[in-house]
């Protein structure tokens, strides 16, 4: 049976997704698993041999279509998308699929998260299929297409209830939506766990010393959250390390660099305050480069070495 997919990114998905600058980001392009949440969907898709792979795109049509032009989807577009109800989105895509193939899939593009092994257990299913965790419907969802054209205008009369059977997954991301409340960060730690566990992956540290280290990534994220908040106190509650323990490390790395990180602002009417100095910064904006140039070079000699484990 043939089988294509629907990636429904029709919706304008508001602006609160915004990348590291804080620029707002469209949902289907925000950076997710080093890749974007509608590049890694296809990506999954594909492996599983499923095509062709067709995109519904509304809002920022035109940017999505320069965003995935050289994925090899098909885009179909729904310019009122903004006075359609989800099933109306849904029989415009399906219309458009119909002539494709004899079976789709049907994606949300909110609902980046379900395993490999959810979609092959989707694609050996002989009826339409509704994947299930823990008796809460997921996505994606298959069905079987007729034969009979699918008319866009009227309210559809497929759910995915009639005609289909539910199919029980253990695999929790079938649920995760990046629009509900923490919805991208739950994602983001759900796909970084399955990564861990499933893939060979190394670990690079960098640590600085003269007889003893003084500065490594505890030292360097305090002085990050010392950076947000302002405060070493709340820097220190963060990491769940004392308020004197924070001071230690600090007053280590700055006897032992011979310039001071921080400009201290003892009490006062909002208590007192801590600001990373020009030449603190600079150390920090140092390290930060080393290790990421470490990682690159390190990620090379992985894939040599151990790539044939992977």
């Amino acid at each position: 049976m043939k089988t294509g997919a629907l990636i429904i990114a029709s919706g304008d998905y508001g602006e609160e997704y915004r990348d590291n600058e804080g620029i707002p980001l469209f949902l289907p392009m925000y950076p997710l698993d080093g890749t974007t949440v509608i590049k890694g969907e296809i990506a999954k898709l594909r492996k599983a041999g499923v095509s062709p792979i067709v995109v519904l795109a509304g809002c920022h049509s035109e940017t999505l279509k320069l965003h995935l032009s050289h994925n090899n989807v098909i885009f179909l577009e729904d310019e009122t998308y903004r006075e359609h109800s989800f099933e109306e989105t849904l029989a415009i895509g399906l219309t458009g699929c119909a002539p494709l193939m004899e079976r789709v899939l049907v994606l949300p593009v909110e609902y980046p998260a379900c395993t490999d092994s959810t979609i092959k257990a989707l694609l050996a299913a002989e009826k339409s299929a509704v994947p299930t965790y823990d008796g809460q419907e997921g996505w994606p969802r298959s069905m079987i297409l007729s034969g009979t054209e699918m008319d866009p205008t009227e309210k559809i009369n497929f759910n995915f209830e009639t005609g289909s059977r539910f199919l029980p997954t253990e695999d929790p991301g079938v649920t995760y939506s990046l629009q509900e409340e923490g919805g991208v960060e739950r994602v983001t730690r759900y796909l970084k766990a399955r990564w861990n566990a499933a893939t060979l992956h190394f670990k690079t540290k960098l640590v600085i010393s003269k007889e003893e280290d003084f500065f490594g990534p505890g030292v360097y994220h305090l002085l990050q959250y010392i950076d947000e908040t302002g405060s070493i106190q709340a820097a220190a509650a963060k990491m769940n390390m004392s308020y004197s323990k924070g001071w230690k490390m600090i007053n280590k790395v700055e006897k032992e660099l011979g310039f001071r990180f921080l400009n201290r602002c003892n009490g006062g009417k909002n208590g007192g305050s801590s600001t990373i100095t020009p030449e603190g910064r600079l150390f920090m904006e140092r390290y930060h480069a080393m290790l990421e140039d470490m990682k690159r070079i390190t990620r090379g000699f992985f894939e040599v070495y151990f790539g044939e484990f992977q």
